[in-house]
């Protein structure tokens, strides 16, 4: 209670010196003259220049704290590195995929809160080829989140499509065992089956997926851009309450080269 009180007062503060230096400042100089009128409202019009400065600062990206522009290359580094670890470092990296990518930074306000309005809260926006990832003031990232439909994800140079995996079979051993991996395009990739364990790759990937079926399961659908991919798939027995799903994580074009080699030593390959 007592804290809507004082951001009432506020507001109203607020109201009254943009009232005072908006509106009567002009009306008296006018009527009276600009000097008397420049006297009696001074402080307002302070008030509002200071505050008119201080957001003019945030919105181009001025970092009061530091007293100077964010250094976007250092935030684009930052946002690679977090997006995609292990596998970026930073732009010089990534644009060995992504030659023509540029990446943009623009800057955030979350409307509506007085708080960030009035104090200059900013943070960062910083968007990669499938992705946007969000930075606070000094350039520390946030969190990630997808694209949008219509922003559309920029592929890679080379549209290759690498995945290397394991199944966990959560079926009942009357349901049988194993699984078969088929791609949409199968003149366009190759699959490997290792027991439990899995890999596929395509060399021309845009617009191809990889499907994997087992008996008594869902089809789950493997489908991503272009890249190189670990992938977790979860088998479970088809049912209206429960459904098979993948998680993943992106690799280096080495480490997934490492990986499959594992997976082929781990036991005879069985082609499908």
């Amino acid at each position: 209670m007592l804290f809507m009180l004082g951001v009432l007062l506020v507001m109203l503060f607020g109201l009254t010196v943009l009232v005072r230096a908006l509106l009567l400042f002009p009306l008296r100089g006018v009527r009276q003259g600009w000097a008397p009128a420049l006297r009696r409202y001074a402080l307002s019009l302070l008030l509002c220049a200071t505050v008119g400065l201080w957001q003019l600062g945030e919105l181009y990206g001025f970092r009061w704290q530091h007293m100077g522009r964010a250094d976007r290359a250092r935030m684009v580094d930052a946002a690679v590195a977090f997006a995609y670890p292990g596998v970026y470092a930073d732009l010089g990296e990534l644009r060995r995929d992504y030659s023509r990518f540029t990446p943009e930074v623009e800057y955030v306000r979350y409307q509506g809160d007085m708080v960030d309005l009035l104090f200059g809260g900013t943070d960062y926006r910083v968007r990669l080829p499938d992705l946007f990832v969000e930075l606070d003031i000094h350039g520390q990232p946030l969190g990630q989140f997808a694209l949008d439909e219509e922003q559309g994800a920029v592929a890679p140079d080379r549209p290759e499509l690498g995945l290397i995996g394991e199944v966990f079979d959560e079926r009942p051993i009357s349901m049988g065992e194993g699984f078969q991996l088929r791609w949409a395009q199968p003149e366009r990739g190759e699959t490997e089956i290792h027991g439990h364990c899995f890999s596929a790759y395509s060399e021309k990937a845009r617009r191809q997926t990889l499907e994997l079926t087992g008996s008594g399961a869902a089809p789950l659908l493997l489908e991503r851009l272009p890249g190189f991919y670990h992938v977790q798939v979860q088998l479970v027995p088809e049912s209206q309450y429960h459904y098979s799903q993948a998680q993943w994580q992106r690799i280096t074009r080495a480490e997934f080269i490492r990986l499959r080699k594992d997976c082929r030593a781990s036991t005879q390959a069985i082609r499908p």
